[in-house]
């Protein structure tokens, strides 16, 4: 087994200066209008269903 394998080395890279601020202007993030996202819907509700019912029986103890 050879012992003299080439070896990679890492890249170091800079942060900017002043971290996330120093990559450069910033906007405030538009307010997001709820009546303009879509309606997505899954399911039935099917274990809210299980568990009306289940509720409406009498325990056993």
């Amino acid at each position: 087994m050879p012992t003299n394998a080439p070896r990679e080395t890492a890249t170091i890279y800079q942060f900017p200066v002043g971290g996330r601020a120093g990559l450069g202007p910033r906007r405030a993030p538009e307010p997001t209008r709820f009546a303009d996202l879509p309606v997505i819907t899954y399911g039935s509700g099917w274990y809210h269903d299980e568990a009306i019912r289940e509720a409406a029986e009498p325990r056993k103890n």
